[in-house]
């Protein structure tokens, strides 16, 4: 079965996509900070990582990563290899509501799959997670 990582603070935002994924055969877990993601990730190999950009830190990213900032902080930390246990290569798809073109580009130019703004419809959203695992 192959596994998403959904790193989000709204889980009621995510929790809905969880089902219809499930149906198609993945398995979705769900953190809510960095230390969590950071765990994780460390202990688990994810097929696919669904990031927000702006989230709670958490102790560990904390020291370099402004919430404003923290899944660009997350996802360089990745590709740079600095997450034990972590493939540095892992299918991203960014899932967020915060608008800021550097951001954005500095986020794209660390290789995702798809950079998605929310709000975005529900079936979009399932069907490119969907797409990206194939």
């Amino acid at each position: 079965m192959k596994s998403i990582l959904f790193v989000e603070d709204e889980k009621r935002g995510v929790r809905p996509y969880f089902d219809s994924l499930k149906r198609k055969g993945f398995h979705c877990t769900l953190a809510s900070d960095g230390d969590q993601a950071l765990q994780f990730l460390r202990q688990n190999q994810y097929d696919l990582l669904s990031l927000d950009v702006m989230f709670k830190p958490g102790q560990e990213l904390a020291q370099e990563a402004e919430p404003q900032k923290a899944g660009l902080f997350l996802l360089q930390m990745i590709r740079q290899g600095r997450i034990a246990n972590c493939n540095s290569d892992i299918r991203v798809v960014v899932l967020t509501a915060i608008v800021n073109a550097e951001v954005e580009q500095q986020i794209k130019r660390l290789g995702i799959s798809a950079y998605l703004r929310k709000p975005v419809e529900f079936r979009k959203v399932v069907d490119i997670l969907s797409e990206v695992m194939a």
